[in-house]
């Protein structure tokens, strides 16, 4: 299965943030913790997976969220190429501008968009809902965007359904009132695209979305394995340094993703036909930096396989099935 041979580019984003000390919080506003406003960076980035190229990377306040930075990717996008974005980031007017380069988007469906047929009658979500059972069909969405995309809406396992709806319940901000309607919304994955049927299956949506979660998986690479979090310590109050620790960081990171990752990856699957695992040698690195001093090659291949690689799953589709969907060089 090539669920990504269709597209030019394939690419992904997000964000993550970073706790800084309180002082800092002029400069980078984050939320409030009992009456004092804490610092709180958020690092917006884009990044290209079959090449694992970083193409963006920008700092801001926690408070400017993931919406605001949807226009950031129009930059990098062009004919054919593939963004996979979370929930965050959804915005008509961005996919919209996705659509206008003849790009594609995947996305989930934010609730309470306003859903049209291709005469301009409205859908009632509650009818789409109510089916009980997988929809895949193009809609138009907003009153005023009148955007075509393919939306599907797939049934989750019960279990998952139940702890959705669990925390739903559970919401702190009792103003939300959730209806009977949104409760049903809880249980069904809802996508929107413009991938068509002929290139991708319902399942195939599904699978494709998965790969979003590399990004999380980056993310961790960054504060798990090489403690990105823990270089930024409660003295260091000058917005310059901390700025600067940040972007040093990030920029050894992609270099040891290019340099370190892609090069081991292509050679501890050739010759052992395993799959490295980035937080894995992330955080094999950061506690044995001096190894890739001191061994040769071929050492550090079989160090690497022995300790690196994701384990094999055949019981379902997992990170190195889809890693091997990219076929990542």
């Amino acid at each position: 299965m090539d669920l990504f041979g269709r597209f030019k580019k394939v690419l992904l984003q997000d964000s993550t943030t970073l706790s800084l000390p309180d002082s800092l919080a002029k400069y980078f506003p984050g939320n409030i913790s009992r009456g004092v406003q804490k610092a709180v960076a958020r690092i917006q980035c884009i990044i290209e997976l079959t090449s694992m190229h970083f193409m963006h990377f920008s700092l801001s306040g926690f408070t400017n969220n993931d919406q605001s930075a949807s226009s950031l990717v129009d930059a990098y996008l062009q004919k054919d190429d593939l963004i996979i974005r979370d929930l965050g980031y959804f915005v008509l007017s961005s996919l919209q501008r996705i659509a206008d380069k003849q790009a594609y988007f995947l996305s989930r469906l934010r609730y309470n968009v306003k859903i049209y047929d291709r005469h301009g009658a409205c859908l009632p979500l509650r009818s789409l809902l109510r089916r009980h059972r997988p929809v895949d069909q193009w809609v138009w969405l907003g009153k005023k965007q009148q955007l075509p995309v393919r939306l599907l809406i797939i049934p989750l396992p019960d279990a998952q359904a139940a702890e959705r709806k669990r925390k739903a319940r559970k919401d702190r901000d009792r103003r939300l009132n959730h209806s009977k309607t949104y409760y049903q919304w809880l249980g069904y994955a809802v996508f929107v695209t413009n991938v068509a049927q002929e290139v991708w299956t319902a399942r195939q949506v599904t699978e494709a979305y998965k790969i979003r979660w590399q990004m999380e998986i980056i993310f961790k690479s960054w504060k798990s394995g090489f403690n990105l979090q823990c270089i930024l310590q409660e003295q260091y109050r000058n917005v310059h340094r901390i700025v600067t620790a940040i972007f040093l960081m990030l920029l050894f990171i992609c270099l040891f993703m290019q340099k370190i990752y892609l090069y081991y990856k292509k050679i501890v699957g050739k010759k052992k036909s395993r799959i490295v695992s980035l937080y894995k040698l992330s955080k094999y690195a950061s506690a044995n930096l001096l190894v890739f001093f001191d061994m040769n090659r071929n050492q550090l291949v079989e160090q690497i396989a022995r300790h690196c690689c994701y384990e094999n799953r055949p019981d379902r589709t997992n990170m190195t099935d889809l890693i091997n969907f990219l076929k990542l060089t």
